[in-house]
């Protein structure tokens, strides 16, 4: 739905158009100057484009302001396309029409990079046999959620499992290690999460 502002403004301009298509008929019953006609004409399109505009505007902001706020869940902070969101998002409320368009393109692009950035993570799995309590379990939580390329982390505690899903062009399973070692921990790689 369109907000009422923007439809109010639409028909006022439709209106004076519509005034403009009345004098161009009378002045062709008259059949005044063909100048002055013509004049009447460029008017009227140009009413209709300025009518055209405000609704892109308002259709094509509203779809990039939805691709912004969907690019930020996706991208918590550490997707390697964060500066480029934050770029459209400074600029997002200075936008012409023109350039909305071409900021449209910029977000499917990167919404499309971080799609195939989840498709492409890597999975592993490693058994702690030091992990006895659920404050061992949030440590190694922390620590590996705040490591650059970690998207996800189980542990099941019980099993003393750590399942660690992660973008293997940014880290890999041995730095993961050397981040649970320093802190105290001795993680061996197993094949399946129970």
């Amino acid at each position: 739905m369109l907000p009422n502002d923007l439809t109010k403004d639409l028909k006022t301009r439709l209106k004076g158009i519509r005034g403009q298509i009345e004098g161009v008929i009378k002045m062709l019953d008259e059949s005044n100057d063909p100048a002055q006609i013509l004049n009447q004409f460029k008017a009227a399109s140009k009413g209709f484009e300025k009518a055209q505009h405000l609704l892109l505007d308002e259709v094509f902001r509203k779809a990039l302001a939805i691709k912004i706020v969907e690019a930020l869940d996706t991208c918590p902070g550490d997707c390697g396309q964060e500066e480029k969101i934050a770029i459209i998002r400074t600029q997002f409320p200075e936008l012409g029409l023109n350039e909305l368009t071409g900021k449209m393109k910029e977000m499917n692009d990167i919404m499309e990079f971080l799609h195939k950035d989840k498709e492409d993570l890597k999975e592993v799995l490693f058994k702690i046999d030091n992990i006895s309590c659920l404050g061992c379990s949030e440590k190694i939580t922390d620590i590996l959620t705040e490591t650059v390329g970690v998207k996800e982390v189980k542990i099941a505690m019980k099993q003393k499992l750590v399942k660690i899903k992660f973008n293997p062009t940014v880290t890999n399973e041995q730095q993961l290690k050397i981040v649970m070692s320093n802190i105290g921990y001795s993680p061996r790689n197993i094949s399946r999460f129970v």
